[in-house]
């Protein structure tokens, strides 16, 4: 009797201690963003940019002075731009549209090459691109990929140099020269890591190509201009 007296107190006493302790709470389930990556933001970025850039020509072209009939140039530089666009969020998943615009400091040249009367001469400028994000959060973390379209300045010369290795100036029945707004594909990656609420930092990579055209000379002769560029950058925004 003492037993079952004692059994019973302990039933008792089991559901008033378990009323006393807190409620249990749920971890986070591992596919769940605890930050909320949606909505507007803007900020600004520097990097810089390595390219290529060429002249491919026919027999006549250069006036015959370059060998392999094409002139190769690797512009470099700095840049500098603004960024904005819209985030939409589902689970980790976020996805959006960005905008940048700024400007691209990648140029070079070259006169007189080992003896040979040819010239190249490509200069980058102002740029604006348009892409579509789409990336994967994990907190304050976000990787993203994109793709999109990019519109920059570029302003280029190729041809064959009359005079001497000390003073020349271009051939112009034999010389291309442009300066227009050259459309292309951008593709690129970045991380997003929020270092503050509403501010975030990143790095991310971007390559353009502009593909190729071509031009004649006053000869008649063509030259096919393409242009890529790779670009890294850094940069800090701030979400609205």
């Amino acid at each position: 009797m003492k037993k079952l007296g004692f059994l019973l107190l302990l039933g008792s006493a089991v559901p008033a201690v378990a009323a006393d302790l807190p409620a249990s709470v749920s971890a986070p389930k591992a596919d769940e963003a605890v930050y909320d990556w949606s909505g507007l933001y803007a900020g600004a970025l520097v990097g810089y940019g390595i390219g290529a850039s060429g002249a491919e020509g026919e027999a006549s072209s250069f006036d015959g002075s370059a060998p392999d009939d094409r002139a190769d140039v690797d512009p470099e530089g700095f840049l500098g731009g603004a960024v904005a666009g819209y985030n939409w969020q589902f689970k980790q998943f976020v996805y959006g549209l960005e905008a940048e615009v700024g400007y691209l400091g990648a140029n070079d040249d070259f006169y007189w090459p080992d003896g040979n009367d040819y010239f190249g001469d490509v200069e980058y400028g102002a740029y604006g691109s348009l892409a579509a994000r789409f990336g994967v959060a994990f907190d304050k973390s976000l990787f993203t990929a994109k793709a999109g379209a990019i519109l920059a300045d570029v302003d280029y010369g190729y041809g064959d140099l009359d005079g001497s290795s000390t003073s020349f100036y271009a051939d112009s029945s034999a010389s291309v020269f442009g300066g227009d707004a050259r459309l292309g594909i951008l593709v690129g990656a970045s991380f997003e890591r929020v270092i503050q609420d509403g501010w975030m930092a990143r790095v991310g990579y971007s390559y353009a190509n502009f593909g190729s055209h071509t031009e004649f000379d006053t000869g008649g002769s063509s030259y096919k201009i393409s242009d890529d560029l790779h670009m890294v950058h850094v940069g800090l925004t701030k979400q609205f």
